[in-house]
C-alpha cells in the first residue's frame, strides 16, 4: 500500500512538471518561431506519452493488489458482520423465547417461593414446640424443686414445732421425781438445736 502512494505520488509531481513546462513555454511562444514550437510539441507529447505509459504502467502493476488488500477488506468487514448480526438475531430469539414463557417461569418461582414459606413456617413451628416443651421442662423441674425445698422445710419446721412440744412437756413433766434424768434429756436436746 506504502508503495501505490509512492508511485501514485510521483506520478503526480512528473504530471506537474510536464504541465510546468509547457505552460513555461507557452508564455515564450510569442518570441520564439513557430517551428521552435512545433519541436517543442513533440517533445510535449513525447514526454506525455511515456508519463502516459508509466502510470499506465503503474496502475497496472500496483492498482491488482491495491484492490484485492481493499476486496478482502471489505469481504472480512462483511463477514463479521454477518457473524455479528446471526449473534444479535441469536440473543434476539432467546429474548423472545424467554418472554413467552415468562408467565410459567413467574408461575413456577411463585410456587417455589409458596413451598419454601410453609417449609420455613414448618420449621419455625416445629422449633417453638421444642422451645415451648424445653420451657415446660424447666418449669416442671423448677417446680419440682421448690416442692421439695417447701417438703423439707415444713418438715424442718415440723420438726422444731415437735422439739418445743417435746421440750414444754417435758418441762412441764420436769417436777416429778426423775428431774435429774429429763434435765440431762433437755441439756442433750439443747445441744440439738445448736
Amino acid at each position: 500500500m506504502g508503495r501505490t502512494i509512492r508511485c501514485a505520488c510521483l506520478c503526480a509531481a512528473l504530471f506537474l512538471f510536464v504541465g510546468a513546462h509547457s505552460s513555461l513555454h507557452a508564455q515564450t511562444a510569442s518570441q520564439r518561431d513557430v517551428a521552435e514550437q512545433e519541436s517543442e510539441l513533440k517533445w510535449h507529447i513525447i514526454n506525455s506519452a511515456i508519463f502516459a505509459a508509466c502510470l499506465g504502467f503503474a496502475i497496472w502493476k500496483l492498482a491488482p493488489a491495491f484492490f484485492n488488500a481493499r476486496s478482502a477488506d471489505i469481504q472480512k468487514a462483511i463477514k463479521d458482520a454477518t457473524g455479528l448480526k446471526m449473534q444479535a438475531d441469536f440473543r434476539y430469539s432467546e429474548i423472545d423465547r424467554k418472554m413467552a414463557t415468562l408467565p410459567e417461569e413467574v408461575k413456577r418461582m411463585r410456587e417455589q417461593s409458596r413451598i419454601e414459606m410453609e417449609r420455613e413456617h414448618e420449621r419455625r413451628r416445629q422449633e417453638s414446640a421444642e422451645e415451648l416443651e424445653h420451657i415446660n421442662k424447666n418449669i416442671t423441674a423448677e417446680i419440682q424443686a421448690l416442692r421439695s425445698e417447701a417438703t423439707d422445710q415444713i418438715r424442718q419446721r415440723t420438726a422444731q414445732l415437735a422439739l418445743r412440744l417435746a421440750e414444754r412437756q417435758l418441762r412441764d413433766t420436769g417436777s416429778s421425781s426423775n428431774s435429774q434424768l429429763f434435765q440431762d434429756f433437755l441439756h442433750l436436746v439443747e445441744r440439738g438445736k445448736q
